[in-house]
């Protein structure tokens, strides 16, 4: 039975555990918290000019998985085919770029990357490797520092880094005979996410010019010790402009259990590549200086309490470097300065590590101890005075060096006991064993002030499935959506079997073809985070630092079912290390084709055959007609993977012509990325662009709305005549949250009025969907909501199109006044003056995420 329910550490029994002992007593109380995470810019930009990489340099579906002989990793060491094993790519000059947006604030530009790495190569401790692109194309590097190894060592390295995963028990017994103890611990240091946070990078090469060229024996032991891989920028293309976001307008730190962004995937395989012991995130801009540990609550598929007594010591590690070194630099700005903020010691809530959405909280999934570390002073204002900028630039690159140097000496001197733990952690794993409450006696110490009102230290008392299955055959909602799933699976390290042969599990048959996923396995936590709907945490903390539920089961459209007890059947079950094509097309001459739409790449080849002039009807349940050569389709179903019926001669269905490919948009930039990546071709719209014609409302089919840019009370004359003649033509609107609302009322299109939830509610919702609707009748069953808004009147004529389920309707997520909304309409739709309009009280799109319910978005843009 899978049980969830919060457990206050302090209650758990306190196993005194043998590491490091603090240095200190903890810090006075800082004078001042955190200040508020900026909130994401969701501006409209420019469309995605990059996508996945084709492959993965290496990971999990590899030989280096597996405990390969050494004579066998021998040969892969010497070929250089080891993942681990670092390479020296060729480093180019890039075009100087006056407008490189470090310059001004006295930091190193992009351009001047190669020259200091190419400087770099010239040890011989040094790797400078190209592991990806940005999004505009720009070299991400990641360097790589360790004293030489011959192809022997690097195999032995190699084989020992494999086994923690491969064979944890194995592992645990190799560490105990002492086969580590020459093993070199993987450190892994990100810098320069958010572009306009930049002081990381420039403290990593100062870092890196250290570490190369130092000839004391501290650093030679230190390099003798750890292999050290630091990614430069995994930003270059904000860096450059000065943005948050990378250049598709994303918040790539809020990207990880999505993985829609070029540069997060490859950061995702780097990690992957290594399971370091250790991860920094280097980030700015929080007075005093921040660094991890969290505030609750913690992520449910954790090891907590191994995590929380190694992450609690490195911070403490590291505040005592930064204030020790830079004390005299921010008592100017900090009067009584004597310590930065560890949230988990000292606030009460809003700083949590519950989504794995976060660089460094994906990274424990992989093993890590994780930290994001915040450095303090924002330089970013020009009303400030060059001089104060450079300083401020100057400190802050201090102490995130500080930080650096602290977590590296910190990790090298408590090798073995985070090498113990994270091999403890991945052996639970293997075991099927439960989580486990925070032991820790320091731990529990730190993280709890009654006089402040902080209890940091409760985790979830977790019991883990046995399987997940996503069935085959008439099981199973969408074989693309499960292959998405799957692949989505094996490329965060995940083990994945197929049947061989149809099984029974648990007293229910599956089809042969179907996919398990084995919770006994050294990663359950990454497996669990993906595929379990996730836990209502609204009772738990009153704020949330960001979204609360994230379900790829849930919201991905594929079914998938928890297989809560039982054995599973190894005999007919095939190891899988990729997924095979999925898509089919019958053999022959046919008149017509069928297509039915139930995944992304079902609205993508809609719109590609579109695209290639290929005639394209609806018929009344929803089915799509396709008027093409055998030849066409089958590329289609090849490249895609999904599925074509045929028709008979004589019997072509009555259907609809399909022409809503064009999609004016007013609205920000995931939605944009989103609809692009459905194949749409979008027009940015605006008030200002119809009004003067930038915008002609004849070029457009249908239009998606979930900004106020777009304002029709605001209309001239002329373009107010060429809305209603554009309505009058039967075209599709789509309008979606508050913004959406907002048009709708403004344009007096659907008889509707909205009400709102709390704007930092988010979550995961049952919902029931009306099986006649042309938009959700075959809809998932489950929506995202965030700043959730339903529809408290509905005029006449206005169809209900969903509506939330009635009583515990809120499955996962943060959601303070729920009850309010259950069995609440949240999609309707109707004809408004010709038009046919929907609105979305949903997040169907949201940063990319709920790929299930795009679906229901193309489906409506389809209504004209």
């Amino acid at each position: 039975m899978n049980r969830r329910r919060w457990v206050p550490a302090a209650v758990a029994s306190a196993l005194a555990l043998s590491l490091v002992p603090a240095a200190s007593a903890a810090p006075a109380e800082p004078e001042e918290s955190p200040s508020t995470r900026v909130a994401e810019d969701r501006g409209t930009v420019a469309p995605p000019v990059a996508q996945r990489a084709a492959a993965r340099q290496a990971g999990p579906a590899t030989a280096a998985r597996s405990a390969a002989p050494q004579s066998t990793a021998l040969a892969a060491a010497a070929a250089g085919q080891l993942p681990g094993k670092p390479r020296n790519d060729v480093i180019v000059d890039v075009p100087v770029n006056p407008a490189d947006a470090s310059i001004p604030l006295n930091l190193i530009p992009y351009h001047e990357f190669a020259p200091r790495l190419r400087a770099l190569q010239a040890s011989p401790r040094i790797s400078v490797e190209i592991v990806g692109q940005s999004t505009l194309g720009r070299d991400l590097h990641m360097v790589v520092v360790t004293n030489p190894m011959t192809d022997a060592e690097w195999a032995e390295w190699q084989r020992l880094s494999d086994l923690r995963t491969a064979d944890p028990v194995a592992a645990a017994a190799a560490l105990e005979a002492g086969e580590y103890d020459d093993w070199k611990s993987p450190l892994f240091i990100n810098n320069n996410i958010h572009g306009n946070e930049w002081e990381g990078t420039d403290a990593a090469f100062r870092l890196l010019d250290e570490l190369a060229f130092a000839e004391d024996d501290t650093t030679d032991d230190l390099l003798d010790r750890n292999v050290i891989a630091v990614v430069v920028s995994m930003n270059p293309d904000g860096r450059v402009a000065a943005t948050r976001a990378n250049a598709n307008s994303f918040d790539m730190n809020r990207d990880f259990i999505t993985q829609s962004q070029p540069e997060v995937q490859v950061m995702r395989d780097q990690l992957i590549r290594y399971d370091p012991l250790t991860m920094l995130d280097l980030h700015g801009y929080v007075g005093r200086t921040l660094i991890e540990p969290t505030t609750g609550p913690h992520g449910e598929n954790y090891e907590y309490d191994l995590y929380i007594r190694n992450a609690l010591r490195n911070g403490l590690a590291m505040e005592a470097k930064v204030v020790a070194e830079n004390t005299a630099d921010l008592l100017p700005y900090y009067p009584d300065y004597d310590s930065v903020v560890i949230p988990y010691r000292d606030d009460t809530d809003g700083w949590d590590d519950w989504p794995p959405i976060f660089t460094p909280m994906y990274a424990m999934f992989h093993g890590a101890i994780g930290h994001t570390i915040e450095f303090p002073l924002n330089p970013r204002s020009t009303q400030l005075s060059v001089q104060e900028r450079h300083n401020r630039t100057r400190i802050n690159t201090n102490i995130a060096h500080d930080t650096m140097q602290a977590n590296l000496a910190w990790a090298t001197e408590n090798k073995a006991t985070l090498l113990a733990d994270q091999i403890e952690l991945f052996r639970r794993g293997a075991a099927g064993e439960s989580s486990r409450p925070i032991d820790d006696p320091l731990a529990l110490e730190l993280g709890v002030d009654p006089e402040r009102g902080i209890d940091n230290t409760g985790t979830l008392d977790k019991d883990y499935p046995r399987a997940y299955v996503l069935p085959a055959g008439d099981a199973q909602r969408s074989e693309t959506a499960t292959a998405r799933v799957v692949e989505f699976l094996l490329d965060n390290d995940v083990e994945v079997d197929r049947t061989t042969a149809p099984v029974t599990i648990d007293g229910t048959r599956y089809a042969a073809g179907s996919y398990v996923v084995d919770m006994h396995q050294a990663k359950r936590g990454m497996a669990n985070v993906i595929l379990d709907v996730g836990t209502d945490v609204t009772t738990f903390y009153p704020t949330m630092y960001d979204i609360s539920a994230w379900s790829l089961a849930s919201l991905w459209g594929a079914d998938v079912v928890t297989v809560e007890d039982g054995d599973l059947p190894g005999n007919r079950l095939a190891e899988v290390s990729e997924v095979g094509p999925t898509g089919s097309a019958p053999t022959g001459r046919r008149p017509a084709y069928v297509l039915d739409v139930d995944s992304v790449a079902g609205v993508q080849a809609v719109n590609r055959l579109q695209a290639e002039g290929v005639a394209v009807s609806r018929t009344p349940s929803g089915e799509f007609v396709v008027l093409a050569d055998y030849a066409v389709v089958r590329a289609v179903a090849g490249d895609l993977g999904v599925d074509f019926t045929a028709v008979r001669p004589g019997q072509l269905p009555a259907a609809e012509p399909v022409d809503a490919r064009q999609v004016g948009f007013s609205g920000p930039a995931d939605e944009l990325f989103a609809l692009r990546r459905m194949g749409f071709q979008v027009t940015v719209v605006s008030t200002a662009a119809v009004n003067d014609g930038t915008v002609s409302f004849d070029d457009l089919d249908a239009m998606y709305v979930s900004s106020t840019a777009l304002n029709p009370l605001s209309f001239t004359p002329e373009a107010a005549a060429a809305f209603e003649a554009w309505l009058a033509e039967g075209h599709a609107v789509v309008g979606r949250g508050s913004s959406g609302v907002t048009f709708n009322s403004r344009a007096a299109l659907l008889p509707v009025t909205a009400t709102a939830g709390r704007g930092d509610a988010n979550g995961i919702a049952a919902v029931v969907n009306d099986p006649a609707s042309p938009v959700t009748g075959d809809a998932i069953e489950e929506s995202f909501v965030s700043s959730p808004r339903w529809f408290s009147t509905v005029g006449a004529g206005v169809r209900v199109d969903q509506r939330l389920a009635g009583g515990d309707f809120f499955l996962a997520g943060h959601w303070i006044g729920q009850e309010a909304a259950a069995g609440q309409p949240v999609v309707v739709s109707g004809t408004a003056r010709g038009a046919q309009v929907t609105l979305f009280g949903t997040e169907p799109l949201y940063r990319g995420h709920p790929e299930g319910m795009f679906t229901q978005v193309a489906e409506a843009l389809w209504q004209d």
